[in-house]
């Protein structure tokens, strides 16, 4: 019994992540986070000048 459980079980192990896929998800992640801050700014200014 133990050794059909132990056999059919298996943990999700993380794949492994190439250097370059990484830096790419990296870049991508940092272009998203930029492009949000900068709109979040706009919208900021938006209120702002609305509020004169």
């Amino acid at each position: 019994m133990r050794n059909i459980v132990s056999s059919a079980f298996h943990p999700l192990r993380p794949h492994k992540v190439t250097r370059g896929s990484r830096q790419m998800r990296e870049k991508r992640t940092a272009r998203a986070l930029i492009v949000f801050s900068i709109l979040l700014a706009c919208v900021e200014l938006y209120i702002v000048y609305a509020a004169l």
